[in-house]
């Protein structure tokens, strides 16, 4: 008879949801490093930080300061002198830099992985957050080659934020909580949260897509720029009731359970920013400007005020929901797996 904790579909625990083989309840077990969640960590920090320079390029219109890629201004390394002269060429050379860190960070994440993790799916994983990074590189390329166009910088967003989603949920998979989890629920009180944190997830990365649409509209000479930002605003905003409600909706189930700290928490800390985005983005759209038209590039940064900051702050509280309503759903289908596969040899 297996060891409790243990199936025989996966005798070594090595999937997400598998469970450490005959170690002490919570005590992280064969298959858990620390140098791979380390690295995993570094790389989803830096990812964020990125994407979120990337989000104040948008906002300022720094993209447009430097036409050349992969190279910076025609050179194979930025000048510090060029980047501190001119601030657009700061914002934009340092979202590249940070970037390029990120897939030089994927790279080493995957290596340790291969050296160090012996749960079959979390090395799969990190293989495919080292062939996440790449699309998402070079579409942002293209968009830099191309002058902006809407299609290709939208494509963009949503493929940076599925790489985000495939770092965020490598760190939260090797992290020693996953495997030493403790809560279990009866399935009649997790599966729906499952379903609803789930939703969440699927709900707020369409959100980001949609608020993409107004950020990235442009008055190129065929025109519709106006319009492409007056039909983004509209959809997005409407689509933000359906995020809020899926939101609380959550929040409140997960108040509802007893003895499951590691839900309640981080759905705290969604519905409190969820509650801090809705302001800032009544704020953003108060302050909007029209769609920007082409400058030339020695202005550096294009537009800096208001509206700028209240856009890039927007943008960047995004994306940390976007993680934190992962976070919320991975734990919520970890503790109903572990739960179900102890009723079963329980019976």
């Amino acid at each position: 008879m297996p060891a409790p904790g243990v199936t025989s579909e996966d005798p070594a625990g090595g999937g997400f949801a598998g469970t450490p083989p005959a170690n002490e309840p919570g005590t992280p077990s064969a298959g858990a490093s620390k140098l791979v969640h380390r690295l995993a960590l570094a790389t989803l920090c830096v990812a964020y930080l990125g994407i979120v320079t990337g989000g104040v390029v948008t906002s300022t219109e720094s993209g447009r300061v430097d036409r050349n890629w992969p190279s910076f201004g025609g050179n194979f390394l930025p000048s510090p002198d060029a980047m501190l002269d001119n601030p657009g060429l700061l914002v934009e050379h340092g979202h590249r830099l940070m970037m390029g860190s990120v897939g030089i960070l994927a790279l080493l994440v995957c290596i340790a992985a291969l050296l160090k993790e012996k749960r079959p799916r979390v090395l799969a994983l990190s293989c495919g957050v080292v062939l996440l990074v790449i699309p998402p590189a070079v579409l942002g390329g293209l968009t830099v080659l191309y002058k902006l166009p809407p299609l290709l910088s939208i494509l963009h967003v949503g493929l940076a934020m599925i790489f985000l989603c495939a770092v965020t949920l490598l760190a939260i998979v090797t992290a020693p909580g996953w495997i030493g989890e403790k809560t279990r629920l009866e399935a009649s009180r997790i599966a729906p949260i499952c379903s609803l944190a789930l939703f969440a997830v699927i709900s707020v990365y369409v959100q980001i897509l949609l608020g993409a649409v107004p950020r990235h509209a442009t008055l190129d000479p065929g025109g519709g720029g106006k319009t492409l930002q007056a039909v983004g605003d509209m959809v997005h905003i409407v689509w933000a009731f359906v995020v809020f409600t899926v939101l609380v909706l959550l929040a409140g189930k997960v108040l509802g359970l007893s003895k499951a700290e590691r839900l309640l928490h981080p759905a705290l800390g969604l519905l409190l920013l969820l509650f801090l985005q809705v302001f800032l983005g009544f704020a953003t759209f108060i302050y909007q400007t029209p769609p920007s038209l082409v400058v030339d590039e020695a202005q550096g940064l294009v537009a800096t005020g208001t509206f700028e900051l209240l856009a890039s702050s927007h943008q960047a509280l995004g994306v940390l929901i976007l993680m934190l309503s992962l976070l919320v759903c991975a734990r919520a289908y970890r503790i109903r797996t572990l739960s179900l596969d102890e009723s079963e040899m329980a019976t």
